[in-house]
């Protein structure tokens, strides 16, 4: 059977269910992940900086809500399956970056990260939990100078459990 892209089209728009966060930002996360990626910033931390600033609390950095989402005690360790199997596409078969929509059946198994294009609504406060939404918003076959390349634009939404908007990514991924 030849590929072709009526077999993707299927998947133009499917959306997968709201995925609430573990957990709610606690100070001790948000401590540890702006250690992590060593940004300072008083609205972080500091009670009285941050009731001064627009936010008028203490709030995570505007990526934040990305990271909420953490692989599961005892799933499988992307590094471990990479060395097991080269082919592999880095997810270890855990969720990833699809916040369970179902896996795109496909030849193609070598993932890239064609890039990220962000919107940025509000930052997520101490006490919040984000819940994610993804969907396919695009999925294209094209043939690239090396044969064909499956790009694909996964559109994920996080929110508040209130509903607030906090951002939207549009990654594109190049499966081949």
């Amino acid at each position: 059977m030849s590929d072709s892209q009526a077999n993707y089209d299927r998947y133009i728009g499917m959306t997968g269910e709201p995925k609430v966060a573990p957990m709610p930002l606690e100070r001790d996360t948000l401590r540890r992940f702006t250690q992590a990626i060593m940004d300072p910033d008083p609205l972080y931390h500091d009670d009285q900086a941050a009731a001064a600033s627009r936010f008028g609390q203490v709030v995570a950095p505007p990526l934040y809500p990305a990271h909420a989402y953490r692989t599961p005690a005892g799933a499988a360790d992307p590094f471990e399956v990479f060395s097991q199997n080269p082919d592999s596409d880095g997810t270890a078969g855990n969720e990833g970056m699809l916040y369970g929509l179902p896996e795109i059946q496909s030849p193609y198994k070598r993932l890239l990260n064609g890039g990220n294009e962000l919107t940025f609504y509000r930052a997520l406060a101490v006490g919040e939990r984000c819940v994610v939404t993804p969907r396919y918003a695009d999925v294209k076959l094209k043939e690239g100078k090396n044969g064909f390349i499956l790009l694909v634009v996964v559109e994920t939404t996080f929110r508040t459990e209130k509903g607030e908007m906090l951002l939207v990514n549009r990654q594109t991924l190049i499966w081949r």
